[in-house]
């Protein structure tokens, strides 16, 4: 998913979600691929970079879905955090090898927030916080591009048995598209602070099949970030915070069946991959400041906010 405006170098994950991470961020990857039976051939930078490819898109060029479902947490100081709502979704995108041997990461994504009991769609929502009624902006990011594998990749990995696991921590900072002299109640400073991990998981046995261009994985997603804007709580203090989990999908019919029937009538172009690269990046934060339509000065920074894509590697 993509809900932060990160600026962001070329990598995604990213969700966004995310981006076209221009600002390049420092990521801290810590990750565990396996491509063969032999661990030393997963240790060879030549081998690393494809590995986490074939994890998170598909080396043969297909598409690839990737959804999932979140928890969100409102956290206030001194408070216990307090769930809310849900915010559900997924990310489409293909990768195609670049002649560096670096692989261009094309991709959208879509994710709708849910009441937490009966799971319908919410188009309002009622603010605990403020205690005013707020309208809903969906999470609709087009792109959500990165690059993957670019030359001289080195992942440090790790393998337990069968399992093969991967982390990625992202800590994010980026100058805010939404400053307080235009969007006083949607502006939480002139930076936008979150923090995302991803943990992905996969078998031994997948990497080692060279058959599979495209090696099944699950992950979890965790994120603390500011107020959404459509919350409009400004500089109130206090974070957002989402807890979750996905799974690289087998086809469209492995998608939530609410999320599925919503985006084919209302966001058809998002069930398969962009074709053709476009930048920045959107964001949740972009993305409401179109939907604004006032004229500001300051650019718009396209970058990373979702579990879907995945942070440059570098």
């Amino acid at each position: 998913m993509n809900l932060a405006p990160a600026p962001a170098p070329a990598l995604a994950l990213v969700p966004n979600l995310a981006r076209a991470f221009a600002a390049a961020s420092v990521v801290v990857i810590t990750t565990i691929v396996s491509v063969s039976a032999s661990a030393d051939e997963v240790t060879k930078p030549e081998n690393s970079g494809e590995a986490f490819v074939r994890m998170r898109a598909d080396i043969a060029g297909g598409d690839v879905m990737a959804d999932w479902h979140t928890t969100v947490f409102i956290v206030e100081p001194g408070k216990r955090a307090v769930a809310v709502m849900r915010l559900d979704g997924f990310n489409v995108g293909r990768a195609t090898k670049n002649p560096d041997g670096s692989y261009q990461w094309l991709s959208r994504e879509v994710a709708y927030y849910r009441d937490l009991k009966t799971g319908k769609i919410l188009d309002k929502w009622d603010n605990p916080v403020t205690g005013k009624t707020n309208d809903v902006i969906q999470v609709i990011n087009d792109p959500v591009n990165s690059v993957f594998a670019r030359p001289g990749t080195t992942l440090p990995w790790r393998v337990k048995g069968e399992d093969v696991f991967l982390t990625i921590d992202v800590p994010l900072a980026y100058p805010n598209s939404l400053l307080a002299a235009d969007f006083p109640e949607e502006s939480t400073g002139p930076m936008y602070f979150a923090t995302e991990t991803f943990m992905f998981f996969a078998k031994q046995s997948d990497f080692a099949n060279p058959k599979l261009t495209s090696v099944p994985t699950t992950y979890s997603w965790a994120r603390t970030g500011p107020w959404l804007p459509w919350m409009k709580m400004g500089t109130r203090a206090g974070y957002v915070l989402y807890t979750g989990q996905g799974k690289k999908l087998k086809n469209v019919s492995e998608l939530d069946p609410v999320v599925r029937t919503y985006t084919e009538k209302n966001h058809p172009d998002f069930m398969f991959a962009p074709k053709t690269f476009v930048a920045p990046n959107e964001t949740s934060w972009s993305y409401y400041r179109k939907l604004s339509g006032k004229k500001v000065s300051n650019p718009i920074v396209g970058g990373k906010d979702g579990p879907a894509a995945a942070p440059a590697q570098k």
